[in-house]
């Protein structure tokens, strides 16, 4: 053997152990739906991404706060009885998100859902414990606590502002109220822009389409019910195909408030098209998961 030659190595060791299954911890499926949950959260607010992920969710965010600021500092501004008058009610104030609520829906949603199918994600989420029920409950339950964010956080903070500046709610009793038709309002709008952001995003795969298919659903269903409505020749009812501002309506209701209600529509009829238009939703989303093929 000449001197160029290595010498092997005394010390190698070859092991022929097989194959073994997985002896670790089997956390189960509700860890693997928060996995999901905690996933479609960080990926929908750009989160460990870069910062161009970020723009539209914080924009969003931030024009659904913007308003409450003006108020707030009318009522530091001006005396009490002035900024009452001047300030909106929590009803209107629902009414004011309807923007940031149109972008997050229509961008900020179809990230968190269209993204899985063209990466090849669901399949992977479906090789593990995981079935199309819970996935699609995860992704759902992560929807709308992101939607909090554009309609609950934004009326509760400025409820937080007014009762600072004594223009806010009379007594304990009277707090509870309004905090708990705050909720319920914030859960209406934020269940229904949700599932039907989730409905746009099942039919098609590029986050493009779902995107523009919700603005145009949104804007061109309140116009032409408007313009059908105005003409007088349709009847009050057909003010509920506007998508857009149903669950508003729905929420004036709930305050007990006359602004911006549909006239000639009874609270049944509103809340019960509310509930029909989510139902839609939640069957295009189920019936459109039930027969798309999982590829691994």
């Amino acid at each position: 053997m000449t001197a160029s030659t290595p010498h092997p190595s005394s010390d190698a060791e070859i092991f022929d152990r097989g194959y073994r299954s997985y002896d670790g911890p089997r956390n189960g499926v509700g860890t693997g739906m928060f996995s999901v949950f905690v996933a479609s959260v960080q990926r929908a607010l750009g989160l460990r991404r870069k910062f161009r992920f970020k723009i539209v969710p914080v924009a969003t965010i931030f024009i659904a706060y913007v308003p409450a600021l003006v108020f707030m500092g009318l009522a530091v501004l001006l005396p009490a009885e002035i900024a009452d008058e001047l300030v909106a009610d929590y009803a209107s104030y629902f009414g004011l998100l309807s923007i940031a609520v149109i972008l997050f829906t229509a961008f900020v949603v179809p990230e968190v859902l269209s993204t899985d199918r063209t990466s090849g994600l669901f399949g992977m989420y479906m090789a593990s414990p995981l079935n199309r029920g819970h996935y699609l409950v995860a992704k759902f339950g992560s929807l709308v606590s992101l939607m909090f964010l554009v309609t609950l956080f934004p009326v509760l903070f400025l409820l937080v502002g007014y009762m600072v500046n004594d223009i806010g709610p009379d007594g304990l009793i009277d707090t509870i109220e309004v905090v708990g038709k705050i909720m319920l309002s914030g859960l209406i709008m934020s269940v229904f822009f949700a599932l039907l952001g989730m409905a746009a995003s099942t039919l098609t795969t590029r986050k493009g389409f779902a995107s523009a298919g919700i603005v145009m659903l949104l804007i061109g269903s309140g116009v032409m019910s408007g313009v059908l409505v105005e003409s007088g020749d349709a009847p009050a009812w057909v003010a509920l195909f506007n998508l857009g501002g149903l669950p508003f309506d729905v929420i004036t209701r709930v305050f007990d408030a006359s602004i911006d209600q549909i006239e000639g529509v009874g609270t049944f009829a509103s809340v019960g098209a509310w509930a029909g238009v989510c139902a839609v939703c939640v069957a295009i989303v189920v019936f459109g998961y039930r027969r798309l093929e999982v590829t691994k």
